[in-house]
């Protein structure tokens, strides 16, 4: 995130030029009004760093937007810090403290500012939101370090067994998996067991006589079932178009769909769309031929 936005700034207020974002903190009106809601949380952060002063310790969503990491919902409203449990900080305005203790909560440096490291920011959103929501970031984070298992199971035992809603983080750990490489997949996986369905392996190469056709997303060996969440990302981003057109693509894509039926008994595609309609996706899938889950998986 770059910094330097937003400054404090009386004398302009009435020049009608900048948009107020707290008490003495001020954005330019243009800057605000073509910001992204990406950006304009990020605005959101430093302008509340530069209110707060000295060096706030953000967490939860807001280590989210600094690291880099998705979020399964829309930015909030709020700025979530991170304290000490006897701190005597109290959530006002737009600024929700969680005085959880720093004793085992690392932190890392990003932007030019202090917040949870991404194994520590996975472990709070796993014990304050939804389990899709955690597994969209645990997903991310294990894609980025693998390594970071091992730093949230260290987390997990120096909190102690003790310390409420473990469980939950511990669920969300098993169940997350660093090949996934999108959101949309993440949450696909997280629609599929809710459904019933059997456990995909992921990123799976597949060949013909031709050659690598591609990665499928999904894959279920037995028997012999792929799948694929269609995100606009190819259509649209750099590092996925190399200069093609979105027709171009999308002719490659047929080609690449039809030798990948020819190598599969069942194939599935489904967009956001589909995941949003429990009974539509159930239908995609099973119409596939992708498998239930036994009893007791």
């Amino acid at each position: 995130m770059d910094a330097g936005e937003v400054r404090p700034d009386r004398r302009r207020r009435s020049d009608g030029d900048l948009t107020r974002l707290r008490r003495g903190v001020y954005t330019e009106r243009e800057t605000w009004r073509e910001a992204s809601a990406d950006r304009r949380y990020s605005i959101r952060i430093e302008a509340a760093s530069l209110a707060l002063g000295g060096k706030p310790i953000f967490s939860h969503e807001s280590a989210l937007r600094l690291l880099g990491l998705p979020s399964l919902a829309p930015w909030p409203d709020e700025i979530h810090l991170i304290c000490e449990r006897r701190s005597g900080g109290r959530s006002q305005l737009d600024v929700r403290r969680h005085c959880v203790g720093l004793e085992c909560a690392p932190t890392t440096s990003a932007g030019g500012f202090v917040c949870t490291t991404p194994a520590r920011t996975a472990v709070d959103i796993a014990l304050t939101r939804s389990f899709a929501a955690a597994v969209v970031v645990a997903d991310a984070v294990l894609a980025r370090d693998p390594s970071a298992r091992e730093e949230i199971l260290d987390i997990i035992a120096a909190l102690g067994p003790r310390y409420r809603g473990l469980g939950r983080v511990s669920r969300v750990l098993q169940f997350a998996d660093g090949d996934s490489e999108s959101p949309g997949e993440s949450l696909s996986r997280v629609e599929m067991n809710r459904l019933g369905f059997e456990r995909p392996q992921l990123q799976v190469p597949i060949r013909d006589e031709r050659g690598l056709i591609g990665r499928l997303d999904f894959f279920w060996p037995t028997p012999g079932v792929g799948g694929e969440f269609d995100g606009r990302g190819k259509y649209l981003e750099e590092r996925y178009t190399n200069g093609r057109s979105a027709a171009e693509i999308v002719i490659a894509e047929k080609d690449r769909e039809n030798r990948l039926r020819r190598q599969l008994d069942g194939f599935a595609r489904w967009d956001s769309n589909d995941l949003r309609d429990p009974t539509r996706f159930a239908a995609i899938l099973s119409n596939a031929g992708v498998p239930r889950a036994s009893r007791g998986t």
